[in-house]
């Protein structure tokens, strides 16, 4: 891991790694590190930048698609909301392990030097064995270890990570720790370097301090694991947030942090309720989450309900009594509302809505997922009880605007977009900069310039729309913004100001000398028109 100068000149080193006071055990002891800021940072800052994490490890789907060293995406967007991407780039599969692919010659010699030679041979007789991404990681970890390719400050760093191994001692699940374990030194060919309890507590390790990789657009593609930035604790009221800008991960400030302050993340969804968040906690990482959203528990605007419990359709109550019944809830403690029969009836809904969310997750055909997703939706909808912004109904409108763009149903997505604008988007990220709104407002950008260079695309005709004008408003959100969110000289905010200029000279081009007057006079009747389509769909 090396540290990138993308600092402030004159200023004392942008952190440090101390005892962490929200690391304790049972007995209230401080048992954890942590990060702290070493100067005062306003938002929208670097606070650590790297070349690159120390190990990562694709995910199965995107092992075909993604260059397994620089980690570009070649699966491309209709729309063209994936700038940041080489045009034609392809990967070509190494000849020896045939598992990873290489955008070029440069990136194969790179993954060679940093260790792919070692481990080539490794994978070669069970290249057409699907071995999970965590064992993968772990496998790396040992064989560039055993040659001498990890920095002994690095190693050591990493050695300090907790393993949680007597959490899932706890929980059961060790002797599946010991199982992936047995797999990990086999295919490592490392038995002979580390003992069985060391390469357990290395898997361990992965799967309790690893972060998802994720492209500038935050789309996933599997995991990465580095000392430094598993040092990083979780809140779900964080003040920083993990970029990555191609191999390079940085972490930047959503809100201003003092010097001394501890930099957080959050390891989940903080959009989603206070139970599912404590539940998803302790299922993963083994602690109950003490932060200064949680303790407020669930009276924050992720907990809100529309209407009260009791005040639910009978319906619904018939549903809910329904599903208790058939279904195996146990105690369903992701779900928790509270102790009444009303409440109860409440946590079954919501644990059909999650239920349908994670199923259309996992579905492959976009037709398939938008039947599933319009399910959801209309379950969330008809219910009477959640809020637009509410969780997972705000999940499934992203999901169905993915999709419907994958089958070229380009209106509604669009008209989903608004929706998510104008309700959504304020109310989750509020802060201006936050990378997701940026994202998703990139996303509606690009998707309403497509519509504009499509005469007829958008089937309804409203007077006075123009299109290519809303398009060039929200990138011109955009370029600002992802100045603070991605960092001015990312790939990402560079291929927005490209994307800028090229729309700024067109429309010079089509409006004539006078182009900027005309534009300033009539963006804002365009926003307007604009936030009008965020009513067009019911739900």
């Amino acid at each position: 891991m090396e540290e990138e100068s993308k600092y402030h000149s004159g200023l004392s080193f942008p952190f440090y790694i101390a005892r962490s006071e929200i690391c304790v055990n049972a007995a209230g002891e401080c048992i954890g590190d942590g990060i702290f800021a070493g100067h005062d940072f306003d938002a929208g800052e670097h606070i650590i930048a790297m070349k690159r994490p120390l190990v990562v490890s694709l995910s199965t789907e995107r092992l075909v698609d993604t260059c397994a060293n620089c980690f570009a995406w070649t699966e491309g967007t209709s729309i063209g909301s994936r700038l940041y991407v080489p045009e034609g780039i392809k990967v070509q599969t190494c000849a020896g392990c045939k598992r990873f692919r290489y955008c070029s010659k440069q990136c194969q010699k790179e993954a060679w030097n940093r260790g792919h030679k070692h481990e080539c041979k490794n994978l070669r007789p069970i290249s057409n064995r699907e071995i999970p991404k965590a064992v993968l990681a772990a496998m790396e970890i040992l064989i560039r270890q055993k040659h001498g390719l990890i920095r002994d400050k690095d190693w050591e760093m990493l050695c300090r990570l907790d393993t949680h191994i007597d959490d899932f001692k706890r929980n059961g699940k060790y002797a599946e720790i010991e199982l992936m374990a047995m797999g990990t030194s086999q295919f490592s060919w490392t038995q002979d370097t580390f003992s069985k309890d060391f390469v357990a507590g290395m898997y361990a390790r992965v799967l309790t301090n690893s972060l998802t990789l994720i492209t500038p657009t935050f789309d996933p593609l599997g995991i990465m694991i580095d000392p430094t930035l598993g040092h990083i604790n979780h809140s779900c009221d964080p003040n920083a947030y993990i970029v990555l800008d191609g191999p390079e991960p940085a972490i930047r400030t959503l809100k201003p942090i003092n010097k001394d302050e501890e930099v957080y993340i959050s390891y989940i969804d903080p959009t989603n309720p206070y139970a599912r968040r404590q539940s998803e906690l302790k299922a993963r990482w083994s602690f109950t989450c003490k932060c200064t959203k949680c303790q407020k528990g669930a009276t924050l605007d992720e907990d809100k309900w529309l209407i009260r419990s009791e005040k639910m359709a009978q319906k619904y109550k018939d549903l809910a009594d329904a599903m208790i019944e058939l279904e195996d809830l146990g105690d369903n403690e992701a779900n928790y509302v509270g102790e009444s029969e009303d409440e109860k009836r409440l946590a079954a809904i919501q644990w059909k809505a999650f239920d349908m969310y994670e199923d259309e997750q996992q579905t492959v055909d976009p037709q398939e997922a938008i039947k599933k997703i319009e399910d959801g939706m209309r379950w969330c909808y008809q219910s009477g009880l959640w809020p637009i912004n509410r969780q997972p109904y705000a999940a499934f409108r992203d999901d169905i605007i993915v999709n419907m763009s994958s089958v070229g149903n380009y209106p509604i997505a669009f008209a989903q977009c608004a929706k998510r604008y104008k309700y959504i988007l304020p109310k989750l990220y509020p802060e201006i900069a936050h990378p997701l709104r940026v994202v998703q407002t990139w996303q509606t950008a690009m998707l309403t310039l497509y519509l504009a260079s499509e005469e007829g695309a958008m089937g309804i005709a409203q007077a006075g729309v123009d299109m290519s004008l809303i398009a060039y408003m929200l990138v011109i959100e955009v370029k600002f913004m992802s100045r603070l969110s991605h960092g001015a000289n990312s790939r990402f905010a560079k291929s927005v100001s490209k994307k800028f200029d090229e729309m700024t000279a067109e429309l010079h081009a089509k409006l004539g000398p006078n182009a900027e007057d005309l534009m300033s006079n009539a963006i804002p009747r365009q926003r307007e028109l604009f936030m009008e389509m965020g009513d067009w769909l019911q739900y």
